[in-house]
């Protein structure tokens, strides 16, 4: 009973390597991952580039401030937040497949973007 269970699970195991061999080295052009973008959260501004490449990003998301931040990001076929807020002086990351076009990146926390925690990032097509 056991080899046959090993002969089944054998051939999936290989695929599911495969996939994660060849998703790896899929994330940029020649196998390279891009470096996370940087993003600082304070009271009350967003400080990150404001124009990035398209493709896979990560943006490592530090909270600078005092009080509970987090982050948002709306544009061509994106509307994403963190998964949880970032305490004070904490870090979150958020993967997205940014899209050429403009994007509306801002706390969504209480009145935190009316109070400037807002910023807008142009994200250029690859060539």
């Amino acid at each position: 009973m056991r080899r046959a269970v090993l002969r089944l699970l054998a051939p999936l195991v290989f695929l599911c390597l495969c996939g994660l061999t060849a998703a790896a080295g899929a994330d940029a052009p020649g196998g390279k991952t891009a470096a996370p973008v940087e993003v600082h959260l304070s009271e009350y501004a967003v400080k990150m580039p404001q124009t990035l490449p398209a493709g896979p990003t990560t943006f490592l998301v530090h909270n600078d401030g005092l009080k509970i931040h987090s982050f948002k990001i709306e544009g061509p076929g994106i509307d994403q937040l963190l998964s949880a807020p970032v305490e004070p002086k904490a870090t979150g990351t958020l993967t997205v497949a940014l899209q050429a076009g403009e994007y509306k990146i801002y706390c969504p926390i209480s009145s935190h973007a009316a109070k400037g925690m807002t910023t807008k990032l142009v994200v250029t097509a690859n060539k």
